[in-house]
């Protein structure tokens, strides 16, 4: 089970959701590709260096605690409608956008006016997960 502050608030709510967009980002995909590239049917070996940290990339995996944060929002934003699914989509998916980049997708409204239903997405999803927070932290 994680921490979570109870009653979550919006402000709350928003970073976790900026967190299970982190760890969303690091999942694997869904659909591996038909033909395999040429390193799956090569062996390439790293050449022996003395020193480890050169040309290496690191590999950044979730811990738990992330992927269970993950878990709890993609539970909670199930419960939204349509549209409000969709607006938590797109602010945060699949990294976090400020709401004049979000507004390119809406061009029939304001940036302040996006600003104020997401916040009013967030309290719904926020009076939902209050209401029966328990059955979400399983």
């Amino acid at each position: 089970m994680i921490e979570i502050e109870f009653p979550l608030t919006p402000t709350n709510l928003d970073k976790l959701l900026q967190i299970s967009s982190f760890v969303d980002s690091k999942l694997p995909n869904i659909k591996k590709p038909i033909c395999p590239t040429n390193f799956m049917l090569l062996d390439v070996t790293p050449e022996n260096n003395k020193y480890k940290d050169t040309g290496g990339k690191m590999r950044i995996t979730p811990t738990q605690r992330q992927v269970s944060i993950w878990y709890f929002c993609m539970n909670l934003v199930a419960r939204a409608n349509f549209e409000q699914r969709e607006l938590v989509k797109f602010k945060n998916y699949p990294h976090p956008k400020s709401f004049r980049a979000l507004k390119r997708l809406y061009l029939h409204r304001s940036y302040e006016s996006l600003r104020k239903d997401y916040n009013e997405v967030l309290l719904d999803l926020c009076v939902i997960a209050n209401k029966d927070i328990k059955k979400f932290l399983k």
